[in-house]
C-alpha cells in the first residue's frame, strides 16, 4: 500500500544548518573535524520505521533514497547521533568498547564527545564479538555494515535515558 508513511528520517544538510544554527549532533558532539573541512555534509537523525515494516525491505528503500539525495546532492560525508538505551556506561561496556576497538573514526573525521565519556572499558580480547553485536542496536549494527564508524568518546544524555555516538 502506496497510500501512508511507514519510515522516516531528518536530513540537514550543511547550508540548511548553517541557517538554523547548527547541527542537532553540535550539542554533544564537537564537529570541527568535519566542520573545518570543505566537505558537503549530511546529517542523519531520528530515523523512524513502523514496527510492521521493520526486518524488511523498508529499510533498504529509505537506504536507497538516501543513496540517491546524497548522489543529486553530492554529499561527501553522512553522519548523526545513534543512541544505546540506558545512561550506565558500565552497563554497555562491551559494546562501547568494541566500537572503540573496532569502528573508531580515522583521526581526520574523529569527531569528539563535548561531554567526554570514555569507550575503551575493556580491553579487545576480553569481548565477545557474537554477544557483543547481538547486545548492540538495529541501527547501529546497520551503520557499522555500511562502513560507518564512531567518533571519540560517547555522551551519557541524563534527559534521554540514552549513551550516545557519533557515527561517520
Amino acid at each position: 500500500d502506496l497510500d501512508h508513511v511507514v519510515g522516516v528520517y531528518r536530513l540537514l544538510q550543511s547550508k540548511q544548518a548553517m541557517q538554523a544554527g547548527g547541527f542537532y549532533s553540535e550539542a554533544e558532539f564537537d564537529l570541527n573535524p568535519l566542520t573545518t573541512r570543505n566537505l558537503k555534509l549530511l546529517e542523519l537523525g531520528r530515523s523512524c520505521l513502523h514496527p510492521d515494516y521493520r526486518g524488511g525491505a523498508a529499510m533498504f528503500h529509505m537506504w536507497s533514497g538516501l543513496t540517491q539525495f546524497s548522489a543529486e546532492h553530492d554529499i561527501d560525508v553522512l553522519f548523526g547521533v545513534a543512541s544505546f538505551h540506558g545512561t550506565s556506561p558500565q552497563d554497555l561496556r562491551d559494546e562501547l568498547s568494541f566500537l572503540h576497538h573496532r569502528h573508531l573514526a580515522p583521526e581526520p573525521l574523529r569527531v569528539r564527545s563535548k561531554q567526554y565519556q570514555n569507550m575503551d572499558l575493556a580491553g579487545e580480547v576480553q569481548i565477545d564479538r557474537v554477544l557483543t553485536m547481538r547486545k548492540m542496536p538495529a541501527l547501529i549494527k546497520a551503520y557499522l555494515r555500511l562502513g560507518g564508524v564512531v567518533g571519540d568518546g560517547a555522551f551519557v544524555d541524563h534527559a534521554f535515558n540514552t549513551t550516545d555516538v557519533c557515527l561517520v
